[in-house]
């Protein structure tokens, strides 16, 4: 059956980690731009840790974060350096794209768990040279794959689990969301090959891609082509990306993913077993059988102060890596369970000619 197994424990109803408040790891955050607020929350919302430290090139910036999750007691920082020395336990990247892995395998050199943004590298090189670093550190690695939290994940996991579908044959993913011109205007790093390493792909739709290729394993083959259709002379990387992957066993998967759409549409993906169809829309899944037809599965979106179609789960993502550091177990997003996401979305722009440089 074309179906990997992962941990889908859930921390009770709200995701909080019951922690002893007389072991309290000490956080820092770099980069204290708009998802670092999600990361913050969840931090405040900790029992086992606490936001001492915060940094951005910009002080005014950590300064705020500072206040909104730490009642401005988090130190702020401006170079990043800063953190290696500092009494920290675990260190949040939340940079632009091109200093996650450079960053993190500093960190990691300097003893601090890391828990990183997407992506984890930008090229091929950059992943070799952290992977060199996360076996010299086991275990204190981990990314954010929040989506693979989502109550719509663990549903279609039980799901396929219980075999109502049979073995998955097929499947097909559409990301089709809104970035303009003002997106990208002031930004020193987005829109860049050399730094955002990729536009839809990389940016937008590298975690839909993550939950397709959840239930299939590594592509045996990947045809592919990138477009930008209406940024042209304004950003360097795709705005369009289309994919056609097979799998082990016959398996076959479509994805297609564009910024150029009116709207932040919900994702859509949809699997086609032997025996049924399991579709996911934003936070409504369905099923599909001969026998019983279509079954309604509705899914509430959960706890968070993110935007839905981003996926809600980083509260149980982030707890989860905490746990995992707290009793030494195996992170399902640590560098080795995704790497074939990361291998497939590199042979995606490889494909498609135009490789990040």
């Amino acid at each position: 059956m074309l179906y990997n197994s992962f941990n889908k424990r859930v921390f009770g109803e709200t995701g909080f980690v019951i922690g002893k408040e007389d072991d309290v790891k000490k956080v820092g955050i770099i980069g204290c731009g708009n998802i670092a607020r999600v990361h913050g929350w969840v931090i405040q919302n900790m029992k086992d840790a606490k936001l001492t430290a915060v940094c951005d090139t910009e002080a005014g910036r950590a300064e705020e974060l500072s206040k909104e999750y730490a009642g401005g007691k988090a130190e702020v920082y401006t170079d990043w350096h800063a953190l290696c020395e500092a009494e920290l336990d675990v260190v949040h990247i939340c940079t632009p794209h091109f200093l996650h892995a450079p960053m993190a395998a500093e960190l990691l050199r300097h003893g601090k768990s890391v828990f990183m943004e997407k992506p984890c590298a930008i090229s091929r090189e950059q992943f070799e040279g952290l992977k060199k670093e996360d076996r010299r550190h086991p275990g204190k690695l981990g990314f954010c794959f929040q989506n693979r939290y989502n109550k719509t994940t663990l549903e279609m996991d039980r799901m396929l689990a219980e075999g109502k579908i049979g073995e998955v044959k097929g499947a097909r993913a559409f990301v089709t969301w809104r970035r303009d011109e003002a997106y990208y205007a002031g930004s020193q790093w987005k829109g860049r090959w050399m730094t955002e390493g990729g536009g839809a792909l990389i940016n937008q739709s590298v975690h839909t891609l993550d939950l397709l290729l959840r239930y299939f394993g590594r592509p045996e083959q990947v045809a592919a082509s990138l477009s930008n259709h209406h940024l042209q002379g304004l950003i360097e990387v795709e705005d369009t990306v289309e994919a056609w992957m097979s799998f082990a066993q016959g398996g076959r998967a479509c994805f297609y993913a564009s910024n150029g759409y009116a709207a932040d549409a919900p994702v859509f993906l949809e699997l086609e077993g032997e025996r049924g169809r399991i579709t996911m829309n934003g936070s409504r899944l369905t099923l599909w059988t001969p026998e019983k037809g279509v079954e309604e599965y509705p899914c509430e979106s959960g706890h968070g102060i993110g935007k839905d179609y981003w996926g809600c789960g980083h509260l149980s993502c982030i707890n989860d890596f905490y746990r995992c550091l707290e009793e030494g177990r195996s992170y399902q997003g640590n560098l080795s369970g995704v790497e074939n996401t990361f291998d497939t979305m590199m042979r995606i722009y490889e494909a498609a000619g135009k490789a990040p440089r």
